[in-house]
């Protein structure tokens, strides 16, 4: 009997072990940098309680991810690959997630569907790369709904599975904060509203085992912060929780339909199908308890961020799973007609794109983007690959209706498209990434000198350089926590500073954009800049000592 789900085990493991091959590719600004940097400097201070950017505090987000980072530097040195394993090994935590809650709640195939799914959807795969908190976080929630579904549908395992969904929760927690506890108590309290036969079996999720174990792995890191940092609880629960969602104070605002747009680009190239389950489940929603759990998580969490005036398209990452696991229920069960026209019409236009590319690649001999630092060569092979990448998804958007497995078809289209996107990571790192810079400073600076940033900072500068910035001009971002310290008060400046360049007895190198050159140019006394460097889109002013 054909199974339209069922997936080879070479094609999961290809699937699986494709961030492998950039592992060790340069950081790129601004995140990746700035979570690999975190965990190095954690490993080099030997201090796991409180950790720092730039030689200052940083207690906007939790320690798990740090702890992880910085183990894996002390045991491997730092590199880029050093810091990038631990993310590729929670995405096999993910993946394995996804495909035990899939293969017991539906179907071995169905598990294994999902698991590759979330392996290829777009926006986990570049998480894997790109490190952020959302891909730890994604995975320990994954976990905690998977263990809270296994008490409800299975009353026997509570036992342990109770248990287990509150030590997920607490490593949700350590990941990124409240939501690891807000949004699976929320969800579960709608089950329990919807489904009658799950509310004896919810009594069970108070486990007091649970709730001590629970509280045994987060509390005693923000207790010991709290004893050294004072203010530490305003700072990451006041300021970081509840100002970042209910006010706009971060100036991370989106419209509300933001994640709408968001998540079927990130599911890619998986939308369809899972657009296909979710619409199925909201015709019945009453049918089947599983999917509708599911399609709840999906929605609850979307409506959960689309509703904060902080919005990045990352925050979306935890419903993924769950928006997976609804794609391969769809696929096994057959796409409707409806669906089916959708992909052959998106696949056509994707194809379209990838003409448009083909396009550009033979305009691109007379383009170049100085500021940025792309030159026509750069441009071309990258309008190839885009053309190349955007074919292997609407190709298979195109197949999968008319394939016997369109979950295999599917599944290639995404391992092309990830292979390809990589490699446009790889060799757009010029643009994307500080480290030649970084490596130019390294070599070139001596104790008695001094490294600037103007108007930006460059988060790998110090992973690369292994010394922090001294002094940081128009920038605050990240470091307003620091900056209201007196101790560090005086490594934030303006133009007056630069203005009294140079110093006395060492150089300054100041790294900044270089669309802002021509204005620091006017700064410095004449003469003063002894020499200019450009990589990519950043420029490097040496300013000779006096």
């Amino acid at each position: 009997m054909n199974r339209p789900a069922s997936v080879p085990g070479w094609l999961i493991a290809s699937a699986l072990a494709l961030p492998l091959l950039i592992l060790g590719a340069p950081l790129i600004e601004i995140d990746d940098a700035r979570y690999a940097e975190v965990p190095r400097a954690m490993a080099a201070s030997g201090d796991w309680i409180l950790p720092s950017l730039n030689a200052m505090p940083y207690v906007e987000k939790p320690p798990l991810w740090y702890w992880l980072g910085a183990a894996s530097i002390r045991l491997l040195g730092a590199s880029e690959a050093a810091a990038r394993l631990p993310m590729f090994l929670l995405s096999l935590l993910g993946a394995g997630g996804v495909f035990w809650l899939g293969s017991w709640l539906y179907s071995p195939s169905v598990g294994r569907c999902a698991a590759l799914a979330t392996a290829t959807a777009g926006l986990w795969l570049f998480l894997v790369h790109n490190l952020t908190l959302d891909l730890p976080v994604a995975v320990f929630l994954l976990w905690t709904t998977a263990f809270i579904l296994r008490a409800l549908e299975r009353p026997g395992d509570a036992g342990w599975a109770a248990p287990a969904a509150w030590l997920a929760a607490a490593l949700a927690f350590l990941s990124k904060g409240l939501i690891a506890i807000l949004l699976p108590a929320l969800w579960t309290a709608a089950l329990v509203v919807l489904f009658p036969k799950w509310r004896r079996p919810a009594l069970k999720l108070l486990s007091p085992r649970g709730v001590i174990l629970a509280v045994l792995a987060a509390a005693p890191w923000f207790l010991a912060v709290q004893a050294r940092r004072p203010d530490f609880f305003r700072t990451f629960f006041i300021e970081q929780h509840f100002q970042r969602y209910l006010t706009p104070k971060y100036s991370r605002g989106a419209p509300w339909w933001f994640y709408l747009a968001v998540l079927p680009g990130g599911l890619l190239p998986w939308t369809v199908p899972f657009l296909s389950g979710l619409a199925k489940c909201g015709r019945r929603p009453f049918a089947d308890e599983r999917s509708t759990a599911l399609s709840l998580w999906v929605l609850g969490v979307v409506a959960f961020f689309s509703t904060s005036h902080s919005k990045l398209a990352t925050y979306v990452l935890p419903v993924l799973p769950h928006a997976a696991l609804l794609a391969a229920v769809s696929i096994e069960n057959g796409l409707p007609q409806w669906a089916r026209r959708i992909s052959r019409v998106f696949g056509a236009a994707l194809l379209l794109g990838s003409a448009v590319c083909v396009i550009l690649w033979f305009k691109t001999p007379q383009l170049s983007l100085p500021p940025i630092g792309a030159d026509a060569a750069l441009l071309r092979r990258l309008a190839l690959l885009a053309s190349t990448f955007l074919a292997a998804l609407g190709s298979a958007h195109l197949l999968a209706p008319s394939s016997l497995r369109p979950a295999r078809t599917l599944g290639l289209g995404g391992v092309a498209a990830g292979l390809l996107a990589f490699c446009a990571v790889s060799i757009a790192s010029p643009l994307l990434s500080a480290k030649e810079l970084a490596l130019a400073v390294k070599s070139a600076a001596r104790a008695e000198d001094e490294i600037w940033s103007y108007d930006s900072y460059l988060h790998g500068l110090q992973f690369y350089a292994r010394r922090p910035i001294d002094k940081m001009v128009y920038f605050v971002g990240e470091f307003h926590y620091a900056r209201r310290d007196d101790a560090h008060a005086g490594r934030f400046g303006d133009d007056d500073e630069v203005r009294a360049l140079p110093r006395e007895g060492g150089r300054t190198f100041v790294a900044m954009k270089t669309g802002r050159r021509a204005h620091f140019a006017t700064l410095p006394p004449k003469g003063s800049i002894s020499s200019w460097r450009a990589f990519g889109p950043w420029s490097l002013a040496e300013i000779r000592a006096r």
